[in-house]
């Protein structure tokens, strides 16, 4: 070890209260309280919506299109957000398990 008896000691009293810490377990796919599952639901079904609209104008912009492109997309764009909340709220894994992200 080192020539300071009182790093040692402390290098003993970390690597004892790291051997008796109790490791935290996170559950993963699962919100911390209520207030965290309506947000995500809220945030899941505006973003659609954002995107379908700005995909929808950027599309009337480009192709002068106006305004086929933003209603056309602002349908699918709600469409999707619906969905995104349904999966949100529909999906249950068991603790510890993760969602296969993988296409």
């Amino acid at each position: 070890m080192s020539d300071d008896p009182k790093l040692d000691k402390l290098k003993r009293q970390i690597e004892k209260a790291q051997a008796e810490a109790e490791p935290i377990r996170v559950k993963e796919n699962e919100p911390l309280n209520k207030l965290g599952k309506f947000f995500n639901v809220g945030v899941e079904l505006v973003s659609g919506v954002f995107v379908g609209v700005g995909c929808g104008l950027l599309i009337d912009w480009a192709c002068g299109t106006s305004p086929w492109g933003l209603i056309s997309l602002f349908i699918l764009g709600s469409i999707a957000g619906m969905l995104n909340v349904y999966r949100a709220l529909t999906t249950k894994g068991q603790p510890g398990t993760k969602k296969d992200t993988h296409v």
